[in-house]
């Protein structure tokens, strides 16, 4: 609010230089007009001519070229800031406004130099380059300085507006004088209350633009801080990542291969053949997951999901467990597994794949019960087994991580331990929005 009102009284200023200027032209113009028609008809025209050196030939014409001059000039200072070639070329419009001032003020003997102190607000005003600026303020200085009557008259005949007065008595004289003389000193006192103001605002203006840097810095400053912790919050999420990935897909795998090595070890005494081939079962498995260990890495989805729909992938990775630990595996699907996202997909997947592992590894289940339903909007989970069971249940790594997932759905988890191990997860469907 202050900085308007700044603003508004570098305006009001400016507005009254105008006005005071053109007071002051038009009133020694039409002093000087006046006093040549009375010394015409009051006879006084010899003694007149007697005490001056040259006498205009046509009054009236340099009567209205400095009013209407003044007027042009007004007019022109309106209109620049529309023309695109003065806004491109800052310096000529202030030259044309020089031209016609000096033409102004040759047609009222030099007596009103008040003018060029509106070419000098104009330049401070207009003139955006320093450069450009600093040369239109000084030839401006330079034709304030030699538009001085005593040094012009020698070189340009003209009267004087104190010969003018002198066909006067003492007090016309002196109350016309006294006229010119205080209208000229407002135009002084305002030109210097401008550049005061002009000045301040400057100043303002340098304030706020180093309140502004100081500001930028400190953002910046910030910026920099909550890029680093963005930075390590990424590293964190990313280790925290890589640590889900690598559990289910090591875990998983490495769940199966020790019960198969195990069941191996009992069999090669028995029947050789069919410990090779588990042996080969065993191979392929670890092959498998060695591959979604480096899709893991890659941030890529269970190499199953990549060749594979849900449906066939938790189909095969089903039978391979059931190959590789000898345990019975009961699956059902209630519904389609069409249609779902890929967060949605890989978390059904993950979801069957560790609590069949939890089954193996901590409850020693030879029966797993798998089921896939749907209630309202919600996809259902729910894996069961016949193992040890464990009424205070401790969650590790593996449940700690899925918990984590599910939460990035709005899903629920529950988990129960009581007659052997009871996952049941609640994942809200959004049946494939954010598919291409």
């Amino acid at each position: 609010m202050i900085q308007d009102i700044k603003k508004y009284n570098v305006w009001i200023v400016y507005v009254c230089m105008w006005l005071f200027s053109f007071f002051t032209v038009w009133y020694i113009a039409i002093v000087m007009y006046y006093t040549l028609v009375h010394v015409t008809q009051s006879g006084y025209a010899s003694d007149f001519i007697k005490n001056i050196s040259t006498l205009s030939n046509v009054p009236i014409r340099s009567f209205y070229i400095a009013v209407f001059g003044f007027i042009g000039l007004f007019c022109f200072v309106s209109i620049r800031k529309k023309i695109r070639f003065f806004s491109r070329h800052q310096i000529i419009p202030i030259l044309i406004e020089l031209g016609l001032s000096l033409l102004i003020m040759k047609n009222i003997s030099f007596s009103a130099t008040c003018i060029l102190f509106l070419i000098i607000a104009d330049s401070l005003l207009y003139v955006d380059k320093p450069v450009d600026r600093s040369i239109c303020i000084i030839l401006v200085f330079l034709a304030y300085m030699l538009s001085n009557y005593g040094y012009l008259s020698n070189y340009i005949p003209m009267i004087s507006f104190q010969e003018y007065l002198s066909v006067y008595n003492s007090k016309t004289h002196g109350f016309l004088l006294g006229i010119e003389v205080t209208l000229s000193n407002l135009n002084i006192v305002l030109f210097i209350a401008y550049i005061f103001l002009y000045l301040q605002k400057q100043m303002d203006e340098t304030q706020k633009f180093a309140a502004l840097n100081a500001e930028l810095k400190r953002l910046n400053n910030q910026l920099k801080g909550y890029a680093n912790l963005r930075e390590k919050m990424g590293e964190t999420k990313e280790r925290n990542r890589l640590a889900r990935e690598i559990h289910d897909t090591l875990g998983h795998t490495l769940t199966g291969l020790s019960v198969g090595l195990e069941a191996c070890r009992v069999m090669i005494d028995k029947d050789v053949n069919v410990t090779k081939a588990q042996l080969g079962i065993l191979e392929e498995s670890a092959k498998r997951g060695l591959t979604d260990v480096r899709r893991s890495v890659d941030k890529l989805k269970p190499d199953a999901l990549e060749r594979y729909s849900l449906k066939e992938a938790l189909d095969m990775m089903i039978m391979d467990y059931q190959r590789l630990t000898d345990v019975t595996i009961l699956y059902l699907c209630h519904l389609p597994l069409v249609n779902l996202n890929a967060d949605e997909e890989e978390i059904v997947y993950r979801v069957v794949q560790e609590g069949m592992t939890n089954s193996v590894r901590h409850g020693h289940a030879t029966k797993i019960y798998v089921s896939i339903a749907q209630a309202d909007n919600n996809l259902i989970i729910i894996i069961e087994d016949n193992g040890q069971g464990c009424k205070n249940i401790k969650p590790g790594f593996g449940i700690h991580h899925l918990t984590e997932r599910i939460d990035l759905l709005q899903g629920r988890i529950r988990y129960y331990g009581d007659k052997g191990f009871e996952l049941i997860v609640e994942i809200p469907m959004r049946r494939g929005e954010n598919n291409g």
